[in-house]
């Protein structure tokens, strides 16, 4: 049974996006039916295609006028979420069956659980994740193989936890509130993810961070975004150069003697920040060149932000 608007959400999940409507349809089913679960579609730009699929389904959309990027974009649908706790998730992940029970079992106000990801290997997969291949896009999809070996692998891995953070992760809204979301600076959003995790090991009371294997999504590797046309867009190898910048600019320190040095992008994917690496350092502001007047530039103005909801959501 679809939840109504008029419905108190334990979860919201968060998902941002601007052109990713095969995907969407091949993933919002697996949230859309579990109870006391709403979703918020983070639309980047008014793309009219996306946004008619959308409004026919209990779904609410967070958008705006024009791309801004990742960030912008999940933070503006955070914004308008209800639920105790936030799922972050991209737009080309899947999740596996009762992946909402298991998130909830090791949730708390003051922890945040990450889940583990197959990919099918179009690109390098992380040493957290499992190189396993059910389709490289929707359309070769193998859900039903999926599902079943995902809930074949969690009933072996039992529920474990392991230290670890990565997206997708679940976050209670009082934690994403404390470190007002993700940095815009870095849209459209390469560096994000590690700023955000070391933001939180940086707050007076860091929370607890988790990764629970048994909570398995097929992630298509990018291939929504990045992977373009049988290889790495040239145009976000461009976007990632420049975050990789403003990552080491925001995070420079002053070594012992004084004399600036930059903080190496080393942080490895899915480890969790060393709370005594970061704590220190003072966030540096934003370069105006590849800051503020970049993102004006490439974006151009933000323009209006419009919350719609769908069908069956009001």
């Amino acid at each position: 049974m679809l939840m109504t608007y008029s419905d108190k959400p334990l979860i919201s999940v968060i998902i941002p996006t601007f052109t990713g409507t095969e995907y969407l349809k091949l993933l919002l089913p697996c949230y859309l039916r579990c109870p006391r679960v709403e979703v918020i579609i983070g639309l980047d730009g008014d793309n009219r295609g996306v946004r008619n699929y959308l409004e026919k389904l209990p779904v609410t959309i967070s958008m705006t006028r024009r791309r801004q990027g990742l960030c912008t974009a999940t933070n503006l649908a955070a914004r308008e979420a209800r639920g105790e706790y936030m799922l972050i998730v991209n737009d080309d992940m899947v999740p596996s069956p009762n992946w909402a029970d298991i998130f909830l079992k090791h949730c708390t106000n003051d922890t945040v659980v990450s889940a583990a990801c197959w990919e099918p290997g179009l690109i390098p997969v992380p040493s957290c994740f499992m190189t396993r291949s059910f389709g490289n896009n929707p359309d070769e999809f193998r859900i039903a193989n999926f599902n079943e070996e995902a809930k074949k692998a969690g009933a072996e891995i039992k529920e474990k936890t392991e230290l670890g953070i990565n997206y997708p992760f679940m976050i209670s809204r009082n934690l994403w509130d404390s470190v007002n979301g993700l940095d815009e600076r870095f849209n459209p959003g390469a560096a994000s993810d590690p700023d955000l995790f070391i933001r939180l090991v940086r707050l007076s009371e860091a929370p607890r961070m988790v990764r629970v294997p048994s909570i398995i999504f097929y992630h298509f590797a990018s291939r929504s975004s990045i992977f373009r046309g049988g290889r790495e867009s040239t145009i976000w190898k461009l976007h990632v150069r420049r975050s990789r910048y403003l990552f080491r600019h925001k995070w420079r320190q002053k070594a012992d003697n004084g004399i600036s040095w930059s903080q190496p992008i080393e942080h490895r994917f899915g480890e969790i920040p060393k709370r005594d690496r970061w704590t220190d350092i003072v966030p540096r502001p934003e370069p105006l060149l590849l800051g503020k007047l970049w993102r004006l530039v490439w974006f151009g103005p933000a323009g209006r932000h419009s919350v719609i909801k769908g069908d069956g959501a009001v």
